[in-house]
């Protein structure tokens, strides 16, 4: 009868082991469905994002509204952060450059209607053109040290799993310009910078020979040949700088 008892109550252990075997295989599997779903919405997510940041005609307002949002919990969650934190501050970066590039006023410089409406001063013109140049300069210097896998990885919590560092890393440094890219670039950026200097020497001409100048039927005229001659040169080295 003890005998009969025991092996009740072996099965009876056994059948609760095997109940908390069972739970604690579903509790992993459940937890691996739920981190490969995790995975699934970052990559589509950061996918989006990648894609509507490399628009040409880019939605300020959908960039803005998807990098301040989360899609995913947990250690996935503190990935999409780092890496949406770090895109915010590199785009930040893109449109300070794009807002040099894309305004009109640096071609509006030269003109005929400028030297009326800034002249012959020229306060507003040398603030622009003082102002662009720096804004340039400036987004560079950042442009180098935050377009790195360093500085990259900076934004990302050391103490996370291996697996969620190399995922990030992936994501991230794997949408990082390459070398090449970065030189066309810079080569861009500087040729604007050399534009730049080059039409502040016009005005700075234009501001030292400010009585000897008028504009009449929208064309600038000048007292004497000699400084026609100086604003054709400088004109000149204006043009080469856009070619």
């Amino acid at each position: 009868m003890e005998n009969k008892k025991e092996k009740n109550s072996k099965k009876k252990i056994l059948i609760t082991i095997g109940i908390i075997v069972a739970i604690l295989v579903g509790l992993v599997a459940y937890g691996v469905v739920t981190d490969l779903h995790q995975e699934k919405k970052l990559k589509k997510e950061l996918d989006y994002l990648y894609e509507i940041t490399n628009k040409e005609d880019y939605d300020e307002k959908e960039i803005d509204k998807i990098l301040n949002r989360t899609v995913t919990t947990g250690d996935y969650k503190k990935v999409e952060v780092a890496y949406k934190k770090y895109t915010k501050d590199c785009f930040t970066i893109l449109t300070d450059i794009t807002s040099v590039l894309g305004n009109d006023r640096l071609a509006y410089v030269l003109t005929a209607e400028n030297y009326q409406e800034d002249g012959k001063d020229f306060i507003k013109t040398k603030e622009y053109l003082k102002s662009a140049k720096e804004t340039l300069q400036r987004s560079m210097t950042k442009y180098n040290e935050y377009f790195t896998e360093e500085k990259a990885m900076s934004y990302l919590d050391k103490a996370l799993d291996d697996y969620y560092i190399d995922f990030y890393k992936d994501e991230v440094v794997g949408n990082l310009e390459s070398d090449e890219e970065d030189e066309k670039l810079f080569d861009s950026l500087n040729s604007i910078i050399d534009l730049i200097n080059a039409e502040e020497e016009v005005i700075h001409f234009l501001i030292e020979n400010k009585d000897n100048w008028q504009v009449e039927n929208g064309s600038i005229t000048f007292t004497t040949d000699a400084l026609i001659d100086k604003y054709n040169m400088l004109l000149e080295a204006v043009s080469n700088e856009n070619i």
